[in-house]
């Protein structure tokens, strides 16, 4: 039988962060979905399904919304190199607007997306034709002008500096866990990232790792990204835990998995191979009715 020793108690229920602001997340949450990606409707739904079923969703690289809060339900905000939501006129960090946000009571951590599985190493544009009124709202941007995630973070640059980064953000949140999502490629780059947190100090390096597999879906991924880039699931969260555990870090460091997270038994096999809670969107978006 399958016993996964880091589930903490009989509901399944994992602490994530320390001190006063720690979240404890369920073993299954809502994976990144964007307001505008989604509709308006889908994403309160999502939310509100959360708030329901006392999990948390993933507010997607689309920023919060007011959709997302209309739900109620525990909110991970997720921030990528647009940084919607806490974006200077010139797509800079603002850490004035970040405090804004993350001070709402609804966000309980705080997700640095540096790629996605379907399309990692890539950015995104969405057209301004596509940039309406409430989507601007939403990301901070105007409207009717093209909206562009860069494939890099501007805030950072390398290891040394995103675990700074990490730190920052968790001084400005007050606490809150702060963490990070990815895709891996080469294995030479998570051990980078490794050994910064070795060399900064665990105190200061990421509550969390989101752990995402080249399988994750995306509609705005060219195919030769989504079927070729990225390692999948099995392989890239085998890879970080066995690296976490090398360095001693894995007791510091949650580990949370997505890409095609569908039904009970990906998330039995994705527990048993080292990750802490999982993530899904798909699952989620069938409920929904989508029909890919």
């Amino acid at each position: 039988s399958i016993k996964p020793s880091h589930i903490i108690d009989k509901n399944f229920r994992v602490l994530v962060g320390s001190g006063e602001n720690k979240y404890e997340m369920s073993v299954l949450n809502i994976s990144g979905t964007s307001f505008g990606a989604l509709s308006p409707n889908a994403i309160q739904a999502l939310n509100t399904g959360a708030k329901k079923g006392m999990f948390a969703h993933n507010t997607g690289e689309g920023s919060l919304s007011k959709y997302h809060e209309l739900g109620g339900g525990d909110l991970i905000w997720q921030i990528s190199t647009g940084y919607f939501g806490c974006r200077n006129k010139d797509g800079s960090f603002s850490p004035e607007m970040f405090v804004d946000t993350v001070s709402k009571p609804q966000v309980k951590m705080v997700e640095i997306k540096l790629s996605q599985g379907a399309k990692p190493a890539h950015g995104g544009l969405l057209p301004g034709s596509k940039v309406t009124e409430i989507i601007a709202e939403a990301r901070g941007v105007n409207v009717g002008e093209d909206c562009n995630s860069p494939p890099f973070h501007s805030a950072f640059s390398g290891p040394h500096e995103l675990i700074e980064f990490v730190a920052k953000l968790r001084e400005l949140s007050g606490g809150k866990p702060i963490g990070f999502k990815m895709c891996v490629g080469h294995p030479v780059e998570f051990a980078s990232i490794v050994r910064a947190i070795v060399d900064v100090g665990v105190e200061h390096g990421p509550d969390f790792i989101t752990i995402d597999g080249s399988e994750g879906g995306t509609g705005a991924a060219p195919p030769e990204f989504s079927n070729r880039i990225g390692m999948p699931l099995v392989e890239g969260l085998s890879m970080a835990r066995n690296f976490l555990e090398g360095a001693d870090l894995k007791k510091n460091i949650k580990l949370i998995a997505s890409g095609r997270v569908l039904n009970g038994f990906d998330v039995v096999r994705t527990l048993s191979l080292g990750a802490d809670v999982c993530n899904s969107a798909r699952g989620m978006m069938f409920a929904l009715g989508c029909i890919q």
